[in-house]
C-alpha cells in the first residue's frame, strides 16, 4: 500500500464548503425527466446503464475537488452503499420509478462521502494544531500521531463497513493525514505501513492490533524526521 496521497489534501479541503446540492439536483432533474416521464414503470437495462453513464459524467462535471480528486465515486458500494446496479431506478423489491427519489438517493450518498471527509478534516486539524514539535517530544508525538492514524482508520472504517477494497480509502485518509501535517513518511516508516497496514475486505483489523501498529508506523516517522533533521544540519 502506497501512503501518498494522490491529490494535496488542501486542494480536496478548500472545496468541500462550497458545494451546492440543489444546483446539482437541478441538473440531474433536467437530464432524468424527460427520459422518465411521470406514469414510467420499467427501464430496461441498457437505458440505465446508458442514464447511469451520462450521469457519472455529470457528477464529474458539476463536483468539485472533493467528489473528482478523491476517488470516492458514487457508484463505489464501498463508500455509502449506493450502486449503480440495484440503486439507480432499480431498486429492490419494487423499482422506484420517481425521479426525484432517486435524485435524492444520490444526493445522500454524496453527503456520506462529504461527511467523511468532514469528519477526516477535524482529525487532521486537531493533529496540526497539537502536534508537539520542541526537541525531547519525540515520544509525546509518537503517541499523537498513533492516535491520529487509529482515529482516521476508524472513521474510514465506520464509512466503508470495511466492505470490499475498503483499504483503499483508507491509505488515501492516511496519506491526506500526511499531506495535512506536511509530514514525509521516509523508507523504514513506508515499509512498515506496507506490512501493518495490509488490510483485507470485509474484515476490520482488532483493535489492540491496530494501535499495536501505529505506534510502531510513528515512531518510525519521526525516526525518519529526526534523520532528516540530522542530515540537514
Amino acid at each position: 500500500m502506497s501512503k501518498t496521497a494522490r491529490f494535496s489534501w488542501q486542494l480536496i479541503r478548500d472545496s468541500m464548503e462550497g458545494y451546492e446540492p440543489e444546483r446539482l439536483a437541478k441538473v440531474l432533474r433536467a437530464y432524468l425527466e424527460p427520459r422518465v416521464p411521470p406514469g414510467t414503470r420499467k427501464l430496461t437495462d441498457e437505458q440505465r446503464k446508458d442514464m447511469a453513464k451520462h450521469i457519472q459524467h455529470l457528477l464529474n462535471e458539476n463536483l468539485p475537488a472533493w467528489y473528482t480528486e478523491t476517488g470516492a465515486y458514487l457508484g463505489n458500494e464501498s463508500m455509502g452503499g449506493y450502486c449503480w446496479c440495484h440503486s439507480f431506478f432499480n431498486q429492490r423489491p419494487t423499482p422506484n420509478m420517481r425521479v426525484q427519489d432517486n435524485i435524492q438517493l444520490m444526493l445522500n450518498a454524496l453527503e456520506q462521502r462529504r461527511g467523511w471527509l468532514f469528519k477526516l478534516d477535524a482529525v487532521y486539524q486537531s493533529l496540526r494544531e497539537g502536534l508537539p514539535s520542541e526537541p525531547g517530544d519525540d515520544d509525546i508525538r509518537v503517541l499523537a500521531l498513533a492516535d491520529g492514524m487509529v482515529e482516521v482508520l476508524q472513521i474510514t472504517m465506520d464509512a466503508t463497513g470495511c466492505e470490499e477494497s475498503w483499504y483503499v480509502f483508507a491509505d488515501r485518509a492516511l496519506g491526506w493525514m500526511f499531506d495535512a501535517l506536511a509530514l514525509r513518511p521516509g523508507y523504514q516508516a513506508g515499509k512498515l505501513m506496507n506490512k501493518l497496514f495490509a488490510f483485507e475486505s470485509w474484515h476490520s483489523p482488532p483493535e489492540e492490533e491496530l494501535r499495536e501498529s501505529a505506534e510502531k508506523v510513528a515512531m518510525a516517522v519521526v525516526e525518519d524526521e529526526g534523520r532528516r533533521t540530522h542530515r540537514k544540519h
